[in-house]
């Protein structure tokens, strides 16, 4: 696999790049031209085009998200899980305890006492995640139960972490991808989640909910286009409960959804790059003509049931 090292600039090749930070990978102009992530693709799937734009990084007037403690906890998951190196230089764990300046003191972390609005104050000029002692404690379980997966011990999260691979489209847009780990010898993709639950219902949900499939297909399209040695063969969800038993749960996605996946990808990269050029974002339903947006058929079913049963 050949890597090239990152020198600061915009990326004007194809290629797998190391030493991107994820925040510089999130941000405009990474690019010489408008580049495009999964996210970007699955929200302009999911939602709209106006939608997407609304959080590009390409839009100069984008607003930012807020980010949760939920969002917290799954991204310093991921680095310790990955083993990435720079854990220690972007998250920091909170204390238990402080101690008090007038009875000197050791009391429960108190983020309302001055003492410990201090030392918040110092990560964040050093632009340091807090991570709490609670959130550490789920993390190290979430930790054991991910060791304990058979995948996980035959070697799927091996590989090359934290590189980034960049292709251009048809439509003219750069397509940056992101893979939690890019296999060593084989073709087997795999992406870390955290989620509240693995049971099959809420893991089908979530996969529709998110278009997990999509990002699949993008990394399927990236593996092909720049690592053509190491034929493609699976992309698998690695699902990790975030709370207590903290169940770990490997779903492959299948190679029909992965090819509609694709599809999909493809409409909406010319679909983004048409509204680029026009600079038009329509929202749900913004380029069609006003129709009538009938009832589902099963809440038809449900209702005409209900009604069945009143004798009506």
């Amino acid at each position: 696999m050949n890597v090239t090292k990152w020198n600061g600039r915009k990326i004007t090749k194809p290629g797998w790049y190391s030493g991107i930070p994820i925040e510089k990978y999130h941000s405009a102009g990474i690019c010489d031209g408008p580049a495009v992530s999964s996210s970007d693709l699955r929200t302009c799937w999911r939602k709209s085009p106006a939608h997407m734009h609304a959080q590009w990084a390409e839009n100069e007037e984008r607003e930012e998200r807020d980010v949760s403690r939920f969002m917290i906890l799954g991204s310093a998951a991921h680095h310790l899980f990955l083993g990435e190196d720079a854990f220690s230089l972007k998250f920091i764990g909170q204390p238990e305890t402080y101690r008090d300046k007038i009875t000197a003191q050791d009391k429960p972390w108190n983020n309302n006492a001055n003492v410990c609005k201090d030392w918040n104050a110092r990560q964040e000029k050093q632009a340091k995640v807090i991570v709490t002692p609670k959130e550490f404690r789920a993390i190290r379980k979430m930790a054991a139960s991910l060791a304990a997966d058979p995948l996980v011990q035959a070697g799927i999260l091996q590989g090359f972490v934290e590189h980034s691979g960049f292709f251009k489209h048809a439509s003219g847009l750069w397509v940056k991808v992101r893979p939690d780990v890019i296999p060593i010898a084989s073709g087997d993709y795999v992406d870390l989640k955290t989620a509240t639950d693995v049971t099959t219902v809420a893991l089908q949900s979530a996969i529709r909910s998110y278009s997990y499939h999509q990002q699949g297909a993008l990394v399927w399209e990236a593996s092909e286009t720049l690592l053509p040695e190491v034929p493609f063969n699976d992309f698998v969800l690695l699902f990790i409960e975030t709370a207590n038993p903290y169940c770990a749960r490997a779903v492959p996605l299948t190679e029909e959804d992965l090819a509609r996946g694709r599809q999909q990808n493809d409409e909406m990269m010319k679909w983004i790059a048409e509204c680029h050029e026009r600079g038009h974002w329509p929202g749900p339903g913004g380029d069609d003509d006003i129709r009538p947006l009938p009832i589902s058929s099963d809440e038809r079913a449900r209702i005409d049931e209900r009604l069945k049963r009143g004798g009506r």
